[in-house]
């Protein structure tokens, strides 16, 4: 009696006209809330109280200011979304949890949506992009190689080829040393040299200035540059830098265009440079006169309005045909022509696509989690519902303020969602791989961002779907009975099977995350063929010389300087480290070699190779396994190379390769030693058999990476190295400065990226799945609390009630796990392309997963099944 009289005092705060309409039903809410406090003890009973003050001070207040009298009897959309506001802000920990689930869940979203839209699916900024069209050369019929660059004869040949060819350009990437007026603070930039027409073709036209004219390409040409925005504002951001100039590797260029901001050639990573142009320079030579075998060059094709794919294929075909006859005698060098997008993306796009899968995953998981709560949010509702029932609300109204509580939740849910995404996608750019296509464009935009609001909003709407159903079929008689009240009926019925499709789907995507993700550490645990560790790299390129000599003295001066700093082990160059820049190839054969089979295509061998200063075999811990490496003086007779043990196997199984004398590119090569093979693209897979050629004559690079093996930290060595490259010449640039450990991280990126958001997106699914399931049972032991306690009343002990209960949600779980196996057959499938040295099927990591799953979720189960141990079953059979 005190406590109805205390309800009955709140009452006063509101109007008289809510107090004779709603008056009774609000006290009969009290003291079913009072009742069951009663079981936690006296802190939950304080509760109750304290809650009902609050909700009287700051609902009375309300009414009063508001007045909702004729809202209620008329039953609109205003009504209901001010009751909705109210119900969530009644309820702080539900909406918070919610709002937070949705914030979590639809950032990620946006994240994945963002990236496979901006890499996949977005067209490039370019005119009419669906008519460009790379074009490869294939060597098949001379090396294992489907996909080399073009010579520059092919794409003058290209330019003449006409009919459904509209335009073709040559582009290569490479690197400048770019000074003051004075040749003094050197730094180096990565420059695109192209045809003339490269910007016209791409329709794209610089923000101040001109592009390239057709006189600006040829032989003496190529004095003028066209800068990028990033590299203008560098250099002051000065509109009237147009008509300067600016030294590039001592030569002076004249400025005739800025970029605009954000521009960028999408397709510099298939130029063999992972490093986004900084500038533009057009070719100082005419295609036509380079030689037929010097494959160096992208090209890009445009083709005719509305020309069909085949028919842009069968031309560039028959150009090669014609190339093949001219320079190669016939012997089936070919051409063929790529979609442009497609191609540029083809590398990345089965890891993207499944991480847009696990994404949409995600969101079906996270959908049915929150279908899930709002049905035992519907059902906590049962005695509002039946006071809103017996006030005449119709079942259409019910379900319009149950789907209004939904979409509200879903549309501030999507806004904060929104929001995370922005900064996650920054995040995942600054992570991201340096040679992701299109990495520069990726961002979240304003159609993007309402597209995540509209899948919230389309979230909750359709979570809210099942119970707005129920609620408005939920009669008044039943909603009133105490069978509903205890009951699980359909809507029970309902929660248990979302919760079974949320174990299913978790396991699908803890499967694929567990298997990325032992793939990704089979790659940290793989072999490159040297010892990174300890091991400090920097590029100086030389320009500022006249001859090769002076080069190479240059080169002598700065190893001395280098290896005499102190904690310096030893140091080597060579033309290209592992995972960092890609080795020239070359035409290798072995006379006389045993391993040889007598047809001579099959004994030409396509191979890597590096050339190489004393020191660097050692400096970078590449094992020797037979003779010896570079000696510092270098000792009359032919040129010395050290190969690989795959070239060695390939040649001499079972023999030496020391000492026998060998061909590359026609150029006599006498073997010293053999190495281990050193991955050079991939951690995970080796590639082609390697030669380490002595830098000297036409084997000779004046620009070098340097490998520095230390006794501590690398880069504490930093300052002394910049120090001592000064020392030998002040106008030398240092470049690309980082531990050799960071090269091998940075290529590991792309792994990287996919096992940490595929992981994510799986422990999330995990996370759901549990909140499901905790949700499950708790609502069990509230809403059987009767039962239960006749169940104790009668006889049984509490650990056999809480077996009960938990049983139940371990029955769920196990029909989960049996739906999901198809799937985990299924996601094997779809992962297998990007996984390595692990089976899709792999029984560790699926057996792992199973029973990691099954541990999470029993622990779900079993933490609100302890509520069956506060049951008292004398004082809820007194209650009832």
């Amino acid at each position: 009696m005190t406590a109805r009289r205390w309800f009955r005092l709140l009452l006063h705060l509101y109007p008289a006209d809510f107090r004779e309409e709603m008056g009774d039903a609000l006290i009969s809410t009290y003291e079913e809330r009072l009742r069951a406090a009663r079981s936690a003890g006296a802190l939950s009973v304080l509760g109750v109280y304290m809650s009902a003050f609050a909700d009287s001070v700051y609902n009375g207040l309300g009414e009063r200011l508001h007045p909702a009298v004729s809202w209620r009897r008329a039953g609109n959309w205003g009504r209901d979304t001010e009751l909705v506001v109210r119900r969530l802000v009644r309820a702080p920990v539900f909406t918070m949890a919610m709002l937070g689930t949705l914030t979590v869940g639809l950032g990620a979203f946006g994240v994945v949506y963002t990236v496979v839209h901006d890499v996949l699916l977005a067209p490039l900024p370019y005119e009419r992009p669906g008519d460009l069209y790379t074009v490869w050369r294939d060597y098949r019929a001379f090396f294992d190689l489907d996909r080399g660059w073009l010579a520059g004869t092919d794409v003058a040949a290209l330019q003449e080829g006409g009919g459904p060819i509209e335009s073709v350009a040559g582009m290569q990437m490479g690197r400048a040393i770019m000074t003051d007026a004075s040749g003094g603070h050197p730094s180096e930039i990565s420059v695109m040299i192209s045809s003339a027409n490269l910007f016209d073709m791409l329709g794209v036209h610089p923000m101040l200035g001109r592009g390239f004219a057709p006189e600006d390409e040829g032989d003496g040409q190529g004095t003028v540059i066209v800068l990028g925005y990033a590299m203008w504002n560098r250099l002051g951001g000065d509109s009237a830098i147009i008509g300067r100039d600016i030294l590039l590797d001592g030569q002076p260029l004249t400025v005739i265009g800025v970029m605009p901001r954000g521009f960028g050639f999408a397709g510099h990573g298939m130029l063999g440079l992972a490093t986004q142009e900084e500038a533009y320079v057009p070719f100082s030579f005419r295609l036509a006169s380079t030689k037929p075998n010097q494959g160096t060059y992208g090209g890009l094709l445009r083709a005719r309005p509305g020309t069909p794919e085949d028919v842009v294929k069968t031309a560039v075909s028959t150009v090669g045909q014609l190339v093949n006859k001219r320079d190669f005698g016939g012997r089936g060098m070919k051409l063929y022509a790529v979609p442009f997008q497609p191609d540029l993306v083809a590398k990345v796009r089965p890891a993207l696509m499944i991480v847009g899968i696990a994404g949409g995953f995600l969101v079906l998981v996270l959908l049915l989690n929150l279908a899930s709560v709002l049905l035992v949010r519907s059902v906590q509702r049962e005695k509002e519902l039946a006071v809103s029932r017996a006030l005449g609300a119709d079942g259409v109204a019910l379900m319009r303020a149950t789907l209004l509580e939904g979409g509200a939740l879903g549309l501030l849910g999507g806004a904060a969602g929104a929001l995370v995404a922005i900064w996650a996608t920054k995040a995942f750019v600054a992570m991201a791989p340096v040679d992701l296509p299109r990495r520069e464009y990726i961002g979240v935009t304003w159609p993007v961002a309402l597209t995540i609001v509209a899948v919230g909003v389309a979230l909750g709407l359709l979570a809210a779907l099942a119970p707005a159903i129920w609620a408005a079929r939920a009669r008044l008689a039943s909603l009133l009975t105490a069978a509903s009240v205890r009951g699980g009926g359909g809507q029970g019925r309902a929660r248990r099977a979302l919760v079974v499709v949320q174990v299913a789907l978790s396991l699908v995507l803890l499967t694929a995350g567990g298997l990325v993700v032992r793939s990704f550490g089979q790659l940290l645990r793989a072999d490159p063929g040297f010892n990174s560790k300890g091991v400090l790299t920097l590029r100086i390129p030389i320009t500022n010389v006249s001859a090769r000599p002076e080069a190479y003295a240059k080169q002598e001066a700065l190893q001395r300087e280098l290896a005499g700093i102190p904690g310096v082990s030893v140091v080597g160059a060579a033309s290209a480290l592992p995972f960092g820049a890609s080795a020239d190839q070359g035409a290798f054969v072995a006379p006389g070699a045993p391993g040889n089979s007598g047809d001579f295509n099959t004994d030409r061998l396509l191979v890597d190779y590096i050339q190489t200063r004393p020191g660097f075999i050692e400096a970078m811990g590449m094992r020797v396994l037979d003779g010896h490496t570079f000696e510092p003086q270098r000792p009359p007779g032919p040129r010395e190379a050290v190969i690989d043990q795959l070239l060695a196997q390939k040649y001499y199984p079972g023999r030496s390769a020391v000492g026998r004398v060998m061909l590359l590119n026609g150029d006599t090569l006498q073997v010293i030693g053999v190495v281990q093979h050193a991955r050079l693209y991939d951690v995970h897979e080796d590639g082609r058999q390697q030669v380490y050629v002595r830098n000297e004559g036409n084997f000779g690079y004046a620009s070098l990476t340097y490998a520095i093996r230390t006794t501590g930290d690398p880069m504490r060595l930093a300052g002394q190295v910049r120090a001592a490259v000064a020392h030998v010449d002040p106008q030398l640039a240092v470049a690309d400065m980082k531990p050799m450990t960071e090269v091998v991280q940075a290529s590991l990126s792309q792994q990287r990226t996919s096992a940490v958001l595929i992981a994510g997106f799986s422990l999330g699914a995990l996370l759901l799945a549990a909140m499901g399931l905790f949700g499950v049972v708790s609502g069990t032991v509230t809403r059987r609390r009767n039962e239960l306690a006749v169940r104790l009343a009668l006889g049984a002990d509490h650990a056999r009630v809480l077996r009960l209960v938990v049983g139940e949600g371990a029955a769920l779980i196990a029909l989960g796990l049996l739906i999901g196996a198809p799937g985990v057959y299924a996601t094997g499938r779809i992962v297998r392309s990007i996984l390595v040295g692990v089976s899709p099927w792999d029984p560790f990591t699926l057996g792992a997963v199973a029973f990691g799953l099954a541990g999470v979720a029993l622990l779900a189960c079993w933490l609100p099944a302890r509520g069956v141990l506060r049951i008292e079953p004398a004082l809820v059979l007194r209650e009832e």
